[in-house]
């Protein structure tokens, strides 16, 4: 018998979720709308609030049709979403997800340390536009909420759910489609390749900040990229929100590494 897969219950739960992410962008880019209008007279005389809206609707689109794909295809390919299945099937999500966040949870901490540790070693080779773009004072709360919510939710939908989902459902269709869900290679390499995405999806924002530097590209694509990797997995081994979890709390390690710096420099 076919499984069933609906879609319009998950695509709104999972969208609705994705928004809250979106909003928190508010949080960082409404400080930065005033320098912007500086930097570009054109804007002068249009509202904050329209250009809020326009910021804001790339983001949306793009969660729009990533939550849409993902709904399509992961599910299909044997990948976990329990907010998924709570609304396609009526799934308890709190009996699962005590079993998954605790890892999620240590992965998360333990990738925000590795992050700042290889980025010392990366740092004498970065330049000095880069260091000083690096030690720059920014509010760590701002960060913090748009890094739990935009880079934990919306950036896990948009990577994990949407891309990966895609990729382990395409692999499998091309490769062992006789088989009943994609093979662990297949998996492997929708990992990778969400993972190298996810790298390369942070350079236009950090090219805004500083000039790109082949090294530069190396270090962001990189470290990011290994975050992709630990989320990937934890999304085919346990679930989207494991990975979203984890990818939240990398960011709650960079705040408590961050304030622990402050207090000793």
């Amino acid at each position: 018998m076919t499984k069933n897969y609906p879609f319009w219950k998950p695509f709104f739960a999972l969208f609705v979720i994705g928004m809250i992410g979106i909003l928190s962008l508010i949080l960082v880019v409404m400080p930065q709308i005033e320098e912007l209008k500086a930097l570009q007279p054109e804007l002068a005389d249009m509202p904050v609030a329209m250009l809020m809206v326009l910021t804001l609707i790339q983001p949306t689109i793009l969660l729009i049709i990533t939550v849409a794909v993902g709904c399509l295809t992961a599910p299909k390919a044997g990948l976990v979403s329990l907010i998924y299945e709570n609304s396609a099937y009526g799934t308890a999500i709190l009996p699962r997800l005590k079993l998954q966040y605790k890892l999620a949870i240590v992965l998360g901490l333990a990738f925000a340390l590795a992050v700042v540790l290889l980025d010392m070693v990366f740092m004498p080779f970065m330049g000095e536009q880069f260091k000083a773009f690096a030690e720059q004072e920014y509010n760590l709360f701002a960060q913090l909420g748009m890094g739990m919510l935009y880079g934990g939710i919306t950036e896990e939908l948009m990577l994990r759910w949407g891309f990966m989902g895609l990729l382990a459902w395409l692999g499998w269709k091309v490769v062992n489609r006789s088989a009943n869900k994609p093979s662990p290679g297949v998996i492997w390499t929708a990992i990778v390749i969400a993972a190298i995405a996810f790298g390369v999806g942070h350079l236009p924002a950090l090219a805004a900040m500083v000039p790109l530097t082949p090294i530069i590209v190396v270090r962001t694509v990189f470290l990011n990229a290994i975050g992709g990797v630990v989320f990937g997995w934890l999304f085919w081994k346990k679930s989207l929100e494991a990975a979203i979890i984890a990818h939240a709390f990398t960011h709650v390690g960079f705040f408590i590494i961050r304030v622990i710096g402050s207090l000793f420099s």
